[in-house]
C-alpha cells in the first residue's frame, strides 16, 4: 500500500471537531467511487469508520483495513455479526443477514459523523446505541 501522510479521518476529526460540507462531500465522493469498485467485484466492506480512511499524500481519501470484508457477496446475504459498534446497522444488530447495502449505510453515518462530529444514534451505553440503532 502506498504511504500515507494524511494520517486518518478519525485523528483528523479529533483535531477539527466537524468538517464543512464540501470537505465531506469530497471524501465521501472518493469512497463511493471505492465501494462501487467493491461491489462490482462482490466485495463487501463492511467496516467503514473514520478510522479506516486514511488520507494520502494529494488529500485523497483511501480504505484501509480490509479484515471483516468478505467476498462473494452482492445481492445474497451473509449472517456474519461484525463491524464497529457505532457504525452496525439495523439489519445486522437485528441478525437479519446483510449484503452490500450495509455499505450504503455505513456511508451515511460517516457522511453524518463528518458534519455533525459524532455518530448518528450514538450514546456511551452500548445497549441504549443498540436500541437508538433499531428504531
Amino acid at each position: 500500500m502506498d504511504y500515507c501522510p494524511g494520517g486518518d479521518l478519525g485523528k483528523l476529526l479529533a483535531r477539527r471537531k466537524a468538517l464543512p460540507e464540501d470537505e465531506a462531500r469530497m471524501y465521501i465522493s472518493e469512497l463511493i467511487l471505492a465501494f462501487e469498485a467493491l461491489h462490482k467485484n462482490m466485495i463487501v466492506f463492511r467496516d467503514l469508520k473514520p478510522d479506516n480512511v486514511v488520507l494520502d499524500q494529494d488529500g485523497h481519501a483511501r480504505l484501509t483495513d480490509f479484515g471483516l470484508s468478505k467476498q462473494g457477496v452482492y445481492n445474497n446475504t451473509t449472517e456474519s455479526f461484525c463491524g464497529s459498534v457505532a457504525y452496525l446497522a439495523p439489519e445486522v444488530l437485528n441478525k437479519e443477514g446483510h449484503s452490500r447495502t450495509v455499505d450504503w449505510y455505513h456511508v451515511g453515518v460517516l457522511v453524518y459523523e463528518l458534519i455533525v462530529g459524532i455518530p448518528p444514534y450514538y450514546n456511551t451505553k452500548k445497549e441504549v446505541l443498540y436500541e437508538n440503532i433499531k428504531k
